[in-house]
């Protein structure tokens, strides 16, 4: 017994004794990031929270005050006079991002107009070690303090706001993710401290010079951004670091952006437990499992892929229309704003007409809110059975014309909440052609539309698992697969990870690599002619093989021009995008000349 008890103590004493020598286990730099990712979530949930309600209260007393005055022209009010505040916003100290489109034309973009999400891509990567950071002598996070960081939370903070509640058309998750980057980089940005007795000590244990470590921060801020909104934590953090990471998730930044999520979402359920997640039903109807139902999803899917084609090739049309038509900032702001409100005014007078005519089967009770806002309400509605395949076809083009025209012209709000809200629609009109309960339909399309227009898969098919049930797991699979089948190339934000065939340098340069075509092979540089025929440099050759013949992949910097070519080695070359097109084509040739010999 006595030996019994001993040993009974010696394991309790070993197991207090490793609990307390647990927080050993992490590093200084992993507990600092838990901390921080706490923190960031915190304040940036104090920051989206407190938007996302104004937003709200404010758009619901426009709302109301248009439902009830004596004309629905009295919207032209708000929405002119919120023109012309976020244009003043916006000229309001602001910062240029370069954007390339793909056509490979180059614009630049003012950091508080528009879908924020591109302009938090853009700042994300502004900190990472590149080529063109050591060509203009940048180093890492540096590059990003040069760029705001809480100052543009406030502008873009104000300008969301006035834009939707004013009564502008898209949503707020991808503007708070500029909200949530600009904050977090804030909260790492070094400033001098008068205290060094108390302050110092701590400022040098939390900042960091690290551009991974700054990476990781600014996702965490973009995680609890979403979380607040969505109430899906877990969607929250996969979206993050997957709308940066497209095809390669980085996990260990997952673990961190899932903190921040987490303490928004609890924090948003303490504070607000009605009001936790997004969207949400009072009676849940489980998908059916036979296959009519299956054949509705994969044609859903399908209509949903060409209405993100179409709205990609839309957005393009819409950017590039006002800003050609109306270079004057304040114009093009003004114009948004009544090509919006006109939109508005159409539906609002022309559901009821059309009901009459007995070409749709009812109107719907608050017609401005299928243009004006973000969209939630209609979506709800949808969800509940009260959209008619009418109402849900006319909504469709109104709301994808209005939301372009407000974001197009510089409008402070986003894309993600009306590319779910394009998605309920198509839903609601297989719902209605096969008889099905539109829920059945609506909660896969969130998953389908989001992959289609976003190009979020893992995120996209954790939503409605968190929202809804584990049961719409399988049909919002099938309605992904199919959707990114036919639309995974249509995608509204661009991908700004590298590609191994080039790296932009600066806005119209960059760095690229060519496989050397079979024609080239034993011809050197001087032979070739490059410089002189395409006006581009070579600064390196990847050869496959050392000098005994063996595989061993190595890069050849400031090659021998007299060095004859190996065939299926990689010339890194650099030079405009103009000259770097021309001699890609020049390799594609000599490839399929080639081919065709053979």
């Amino acid at each position: 017994m006595r030996a019994f008890l001993k040993s009974l103590s010696h394991t309790i004493t070993h197991f207090f004794d490793s609990v307390i020598a647990l927080p050993r286990q992490f590093d200084r730099q992993e507990r600092r990031l838990v901390i921080q990712a706490v923190i960031i979530g915190f304040i940036v949930w104090v920051i989206v929270f407190a938007l996302r309600k104004a937003v709200h209260e404010l758009f619901h007393v426009n709302i109301h005050w248009l439902e009830h005055a004596s004309t629905p022209f009295l919207l032209f009010v708000p929405l002119l006079i919120g023109a012309l505040l976020v244009a003043t916003i916006v000229k309001w100290r602001s910062a240029t991002i370069h954007y390339r489109d793909d056509d490979g034309h180059i614009h630049e973009l003012l950091d508080v107009e528009g879908d924020g999400l591109e302009r938090a891509i853009s700042l994300y990567f502004s900190s990472e070690p590149s080529f063109e950071q050591s060509l203009l002598g940048q180093e890492g996070v540096d590059v990003r303090w040069e760029l705001p960081t809480l100052w543009l939370t406030v502008r873009k903070w104000l300008a969301t706001l006035i834009t939707l509640a004013s009564g502008g058309s898209g949503g707020l998750e991808a503007s708070v993710t500029l909200i949530g980057e600009s904050t977090a980089a804030g909260l790492f940005r070094p400033r001098p401290i008068t205290d060094q007795k108390f302050l110092a000590p701590f400022w040098n244990w939390w900042r960091s010079s690290n551009p991974d470590d700054l990476q990781t921060a600014q996702l965490c801020g973009i995680a609890a951004a979403v979380s607040t909104l969505l109430g899906a934590p877990f969607t929250a953090a996969f979206f993050a670091v997957e709308v940066m990471y497209r095809r390669r998730p980085v996990i260990n930044k997952l673990m961190y952006a899932l903190i921040s999520a987490l303490i928004a979402f609890f924090m948003t359920r303490l504070v607000d437990p009605d009001h936790t997640a997004i969207f949400s039903v009072d009676n849940l109807i489980l998908p059916p499992r036979d296959l009519p139902y299956y054949g509705a999803i994969l044609l859903m899917g399908v209509l949903i892929a060409l209405v993100s084609i179409y709205f990609s090739r839309l957005r393009n049309t819409f950017d590039h229309a006002f800003h050609r038509i109306t270079p004057n900032l304040w114009l093009r702001h003004l114009l948004g704003a009544t090509i919006t409100g006109s939109i508005a005014i159409i539906i609002f007078y022309g559901l009821p007409v059309l009901a009459n005519m007995g070409w749709i089967a009812a109107d719907y009770a608050h017609p401005l809110a299928l243009v004006l806002g973000a969209g939630e309400a209609p979506i709800d509605a949808a969800l509940s059975g009260d959209l008619v395949i009418g109402v849900a076809l006319i909504a469709l083009f109104a709301k994808m014309l209005a939301t372009l025209a407000t974001i197009g012209s510089g409008g402070s709000a986003g894309l993600l909440v009306p590319s779910i809200y394009f998605g309920t629609m198509v839903a609601v009109i297989i719902a209605n052609l096969f008889g099905l309960p539109p829920m059945t339909l609506i909660i896969p399309a969130m998953t389908a539309s989001l992959v289609a227009i976003v190009n979020v898969p893992l995120a996209a098919i954790l939503l409605p698992v968190e929202l809804f049930s584990t049961e719409y797991m399988a049909p919002a699979m099938v309605a992904m697969v199919v959707a990114y089948l036919f639309a995974h190339q249509s995608s509204i934000y661009r991908n700004q990870r590298e590609t191994f065939a080039g790296r932009e340098i600066l806005p119209g340069y960059s760095a690229r690599r060519y496989r050397v075509p079979a024609a080239w092979t034993g011809k050197s540089l001087i032979d070739l002619d490059i410089r002189q025929q395409f006006d581009v440099s070579i600064i390196g050759i990847i050869e496959q093989f050392d000098g005994a013949g063996q595989l061993q992949p190595h890069v050849h910097l400031n090659p021998d021009p007299n060095e004859p070519l190996t065939f299926d080695d990689t010339l890194v070359v650099i030079g405009t995008d103009e000259q770097l097109q021309a001699f890609g084509a020049a390799v594609q040739q000599e490839d399929h000349v080639a081919n065709s010999a053979q």
